[in-house]
């Protein structure tokens, strides 16, 4: 069973550049029979507890976060959508479901344990990582094909070598850090679906002797032509990407987070057709 986690305070109160496309995208869901089995189930999540969150960030930036009022303009959401990654991170871990795509209303990958910036304000695979491994978990694998570098993952688990980070980006060298599992793919502006897919595949195969136990995707559809993100991706790349990924982590099972785009149109094809390869048996 899949597991796809939405409020429907992500689509009307998220940051205004991300949340347009969350209602179209799950009224597409819907349109498209998948919700209408077993096989993917809707669940709503709750805020993340506070105390789990004061664990990953600095006291400093949750002062910030209360005060300051841009970010305060975000804090409650931000909260809900670290909940929804959360949630969907303890539902595979503990055999709730196989695979799961937790929708939010920031992103989180740019959220370091002392700061945050580009629309996101917690970071929500950090946290959720901290928490697995309250229940005994040690490693994971996190694959970051939004287009823009995630630093703060980066700075979370840098460091960490039972974290396994292939981190997807503008740059044009790529970069492989065997020590410490830091895989930074670096495939340009412009790139196109083989190129991407290629990379994809290769980066995947690199990490098969990683004995991780659950995968996290922080899945940006800026990626595509028509978005904001700088590489050329067009929509059928999404569900063999999500095939790829799918396959090279087998029954450990993987959390799908969705993170950076804004474009309506594309969030409504590319997530259903995700979800529908995540489903598949």
């Amino acid at each position: 069973m899949v597991a796809v986690i939405y409020h429907e305070d992500f689509g009307s109160k998220g940051h205004s550049v991300l949340k347009a496309r969350i209602k179209p995208s799950f009224e597409a869901l819907a349109r498209s029979g998948l919700l209408e089995g077993d096989d993917v189930q809707v669940f709503e999540p709750a805020p993340a507890p506070l105390e789990l969150v004061e664990k990953a960030h600095t006291p400093e930036h949750m002062e910030s976060m209360r005060t300051e009022s841009y970010n305060r303009m975000y804090y409650d959401v931000a909260l809900l959508s670290t909940g929804s990654v959360l949630k969907a991170a303890e539902m595979v871990a503990k055999g709730e479901a196989q695979n799961a795509f937790a929708y939010t209303g920031t992103a989180g990958h740019h959220a370091s344990p002392g700061s945050c910036w580009g629309f996101c304000y917690f970071n929500d695979v950090a946290i959720s990582i901290q928490r697995l491994r309250e229940l005994g978990l040690e490693r994971f694998l996190i694959v970051d094909v939004d287009p823009h570098f995630g630093d703060g993952t980066r700075n979370f688990f840098g460091d960490d070598p039972n974290v396994y980070h292939i981190n997807f980006n503008h740059q044009s060298n790529s970069n492989f850090d065997g020590n410490k599992n830091n895989y930074d793919v670096g495939i340009g502006f412009d790139a196109e679906d083989g190129q991407f897919l290629s990379e994809l595949d290769n980066a995947m195969g690199m990490a098969k002797d990683f004995d991780f136990q659950i995968c996290f995707v922080i899945f940006g559809h800026d990626s595509h032509a028509d978005d904001y993100g700088g590489f050329e991706l067009t929509t059928a790349v999404y569900p063999k990407m999500a095939r790829i990924i799918k396959e090279a982590v087998g029954d450990k099972g993987v959390v799908f987070v969705l993170s950076g785009g804004s474009v309506p149109e594309v969030a409504s094809k590319a997530i259903p057709e995700m979800i529908s390869v995540l489903a598949e048996r």
